[in-house]
């Protein structure tokens, strides 16, 4: 019935006019309860306290002091407002009628301000959706006693009340009649645009936007008008960028690094982006089909109905060993998608290369192999040792200290592995704590040559420092790892020079803020194809003298990584049988553990 929009304001406009009318008559007939009642017990509580109570009292006790009371209370009528609706009555101590202003009057209702009387207190309280009002009090004398009961029918009320509603029921009746008439006209004002609108609407639906509304009203509807006008023209416009954005959603995908490619659910090409077709060294404007892409990425079991039933694959590590240029480790997500309002399904296919990321999980199996080799080596030679003094009791006392001294050098070995091990594990995560510093690097260097002298002098080496520098050379650094560095350098040249060789370490300027120390022998040197595998964990160059030296193939590594850490850059230059020189770069301010390297403490 109410499915127009003038029939739902008409409704609104009635319902309306309907509430307010209720509204304000339950209002006025609270406020004529509240004035009559308020009325009621005032004008007692005033009778009561001038001359009226008194005479009462004076007549209690009388012989006949009902009679004597009842005319006192209608000489006082005015006072207490007696009239055909208010009657009083003149009851004992247990409520029975002894007088009354009503002839014939029957006994009373025990209410709850005649009991409240019959306890010797005032009861003047009123109950709302009482039907009368009443007021009780008690009067003692010195041989007699009663209760005065007032009591009021409402009938002067109930009158007015009604009085006031049929004034409401005129008023409403005459409110509706105009409320229709203007909720109509309203209406149609109202909704004629609104009409104009949705047949507008209705025909941008269908796809002419070239519709235009003419309203020049100024109010909401004028405003509507000209938005739908304006969300008219945005569409359209829009409808023409569509097309860019489309052209330009195909370049982003284009230039993806990953290989994507979809299709419909025939298994025909919508879109292939160039790297998916050269990860497979196809030809540039070739378009495979679903089968023909997934035969030449060598997974042909994967096919439409396997992924439309699993909705997702993932395979996390494919070789395309077919493509020209290399071999290419790939991981492949297979997907479904809907389209055209859910009717169709297509597939999507991406190739992420992650041939980077295999080579690194590559290196850290190699690493692990390498530590696992690296520590059954000495494994391997303190059990041997173990086994053959446990086995001979006998064993000279000589020989016995020979195989233990074994045991002793293979388990520093061990630790020195393992406590190298633990301080690339703490730089390889950025944990490892630093102690930054200002000190004099020249006053350093100077130091730990002197401090390496005896060994190099076992060896019969010459180790001599040379710096650039008369004065201080203040650098802001953590001491300690870098000292760790340089015995590591110079430690290096002592072991592998021949005996009786020359070991330099120079102290020079570099750039404005820096400094380069230089660490050169004429020793054996290192085989050019080996320069750039130093600082590769494990790497040896000759591993039976490194063995021999008691190295554990993670000094140079250790030395690089607080070297990066310092922001300084490490370097070797070699030639083999002529000698080897190490550079190291250092700026005046690493800023060590201020750039994400650590914690700095």
């Amino acid at each position: 019935m109410y499915k127009t929009l003038n029939s739902k304001l008409v409704l609104i406009f009635i319902v309306f006019i309907i509430t307010v009318m209720a509204t304000v008559g339950i209002f006025l007939t609270n406020s004529i309860y509240e004035y009559y009642k308020n009325d009621f017990v005032n004008r007692i509580d005033d009778a009561l306290e001038g001359a009226a109570l008194v005479r009462i009292n004076d007549v209690i006790d009388s012989e006949d002091y009902p009679e004597k009371i009842k005319e006192v209370m209608l000489a006082y009528s005015s006072s207490f407002g007696l009239d055909n609706y208010r009657n009083f009555y003149v009851l004992d101590r247990n409520a029975n009628t002894l007088s009354s202003s009503v002839e014939n009057a029957k006994e009373v209702k025990l209410t709850e301000n005649v009991l409240s009387a019959m306890n010797g207190r005032q009861g003047k309280e009123q109950s709302f959706g009482a039907d009368v009002f009443d007021y009780a009090f008690c009067v003692e004398g010195e041989k007699n006693g009663c209760i005065v009961y007032i009591i009021d029918d409402m009938t002067e009320m109930q009158m007015l009340s009604f009085t006031l509603f049929s004034i409401i029921i005129k008023a409403l009746i005459i409110g509706l009649v105009i409320a229709f008439i203007m909720a109509f006209f309203l209406a149609k004002a109202i909704t004629l645009p609104i009409q104009n609108i949705t047949k507008g609407a209705q025909k941008i639906a269908s796809g002419d936007y070239s519709e235009r509304l003419t309203n020049r009203s100024r109010d909401e509807i004028g405003t509507l008008t000209r938005n739908f006008n304006s969300m008219a023209q945005f569409i359209e416009n829009n409808l023409d960028a569509v097309s860019g954005e489309r052209e330009k959603l195909n370049n982003i995908v284009n230039r993806l690094e990953a290989g994507v490619a979809a299709f419909d659910e025939k298994g025909q090409p919508l879109h292939l982006n160039p790297n998916s077709l050269k990860m497979l060294s196809l030809p540039e404007h070739t378009k495979p089909t679903f089968s023909e892409l997934t035969a030449a990425m060598g997974v042909a079991d994967v096919t439409m109905k396997k992924l439309k039933s699993e909705k997702q694959l993932h395979i996390a590590e494919h070789t395309l060993s077919d493509v020209k240029t290399r071999e290419l480790v790939v991981s492949v997500d297979f997907s479904t998608f809907d389209y055209e309002n859910g009717t169709k399904t297509g597939y999507i296919v991406v190739m992420q290369d992650i041939t980077d990321g295999a080579v690194l999980e590559k290196s850290r199996r190699e690493f692990i192999a390498n530590v696992s080799h690296e520590l059954r080596t000495p494994l391997t030679s303190i059990k041997g040792a173990t086994e053959t003094v446990l086995e001979d009791d006998e064993m000279p006392r000589e020989v016995r200290k020979k195989f233990l001294e074994i045991v002793d050098n293979e388990s520093d070995r061990m630790t020195r592995i393992v406590n190298d091990l633990l301080v690339l594990s703490r730089l390889d995560n950025r944990r490892m704590t630093w102690s930054p510093s200002t000190f004099d690097i020249g006053e350093t260097l100077d130091r730990m040559c002197a401090s390496l002298q005896p060994e190099a002098k076992v060896h019969g080496h010459t180790l001599s420092y040379e710096s650039g520098f008369s004065e201080k050379c203040a650098i802001y650094a953590d001491k300690e790892r870098i000292e760790q560095v340089i015995a590591n350098i110079i430690g290096n040249a002592i072991k592998y020079t021949p005996d009786g060789g020359k070991i330099k370490v120079l102290l020079s300027k570099s750039g404005r803020k820096g400094y380069e120390i230089a660490v050169t022998d004429n020793g054996i040197g290192i085989p050019e194809e080996d320069i750039e595998h130093l600082f590769e964990r494990f790497y040896r160059v000759d591993k039976s003298r490194s063995v021999q030296a008691g190295g554990t193939g993670l000094g140079l590594s250790i030395a690089k990584e607080i070297i990066d850490a310092h922001n300084g850059k490490i370097s070797v230059s070699s030639k083999e049988g002529e000698g080897t020189e190490v550079k190291i770069f250092l700026p005046a301010d690493t800023r060590v553990g201020e750039d994400g390297e650590g914690k700095q403490s």
